[in-house]
C-alpha cells in the first residue's frame, strides 16, 4: 500500500473512532491526512472506499488471530484469543460501535460482514464441538442448544462494546469484556472444565504477552 493511501487510512480510523463515521467528512480526513480531497479521492472515490478498506483490514487481523488459536482451542486459547480481539475492537472501535448505521449505509460492507458474521459463529460452534470431544464441556443438553450457544457467544463478542457505551461513560474493561464471553461456557463445564478454568484464572495478566 502507498504511504499516502496508508495515511488516509490512519487519519480516516482516527477520526472515525473518535467521532463516529456521521460525523467525519472527506475533507476532515484529508486535514488529518495532510493532503488535499483531490488528493484523496484519487486513492478513494468516496468514504465508502475508506471504509471498505478499513474493514479489509480489520478483517484479515481478524483471521489472523483466529487462524493462530483454532488449531487446539483449549481454553487458555480462548482466553487469548478473548484477550486478543478485545485489543482489536478497541483499535476499530468505530465499526462496533456503528455497526447498524454501517451496514445499512453500505450495502456492499453489509453483505460482506453477514457472510463473516455466519462464519465466525460455525467456527464458535466448531470451539465448543472440540472441548466438548476432550471433555471440558459436557454434552449437548438436546438439539441445537450449542448452535444457540455459539450465536450468544458471538452477539457477546461483537455486540458487548455498544451496549457498554449504552450503559456507562466509563473506558471499557478487557477484565469484563472477558468475564462476559466466558459467563456463556460456565454453565456447561463438566469437572475438567471447572478445574482448568479455575487454573487459568490464576494465571497472572501477563500470561497474554
Amino acid at each position: 500500500m502507498s504511504s499516502t493511501k496508508q495515511k488516509i487510512l490512519t487519519a480516516a480510523l482516527k477520526l472515525f473512532n473518535e467521532d463516529g463515521i456521521v460525523n467525519v467528512r472527506l475533507q476532515h480526513i484529508a486535514d488529518e491526512a495532510f493532503i488535499s480531497v483531490g488528493n484523496l479521492a484519487y486513492h478513494y472515490k468516496n468514504k465508502e472506499a475508506i471504509l471498505l478498506a478499513l474493514y479489509e483490514e480489520l478483517a484479515k487481523k481478524q483471521d489472523q488471530l483466529l487462524a493462530e488459536y483454532r488449531i487446539v482451542p483449549l481454553f487458555d486459547n480462548i482466553d487469548r484469543l478473548i484477550h486478543h480481539t478485545f485489543q482489536l475492537q478497541q483499535a476499530y472501535i468505530f465499526f462496533y460501535l456503528d455497526t447498524l448505521e454501517i451496514v445499512r449505509a453500505y450495502p456492499s460492507i453489509g453483505e460482506t460482514h453477514q457472510k463473516r458474521i455466519d462464519s465466525q459463529i460455525a467456527q464458535l460452534k466448531v470451539i465448543i464441538d472440540f472441548n466438548v470431544s476432550r471433555g471440558a464441556l459436557m454434552e449437548e443438553p438436546r438439539p441445537g442448544v450449542f448452535e444457540q450457544l455459539a450465536e450468544q457467544i458471538w452477539m457477546t463478542i461483537d455486540l458487548w462494546l455498544i451496549q457498554y457505551a449504552i450503559r456507562s461513560n466509563a473506558t471499557p474493561e478487557a477484565q469484563a469484556y472477558r468475564k462476559a464471553v466466558w459467563t456463556l461456557f460456565i454453565p456447561y463445564f463438566t469437572d475438567m472444565g471447572r478445574l482448568e478454568y479455575g487454573q487459568m484464572l490464576q494465571m497472572p495478566y501477563d500470561f497474554y504477552f
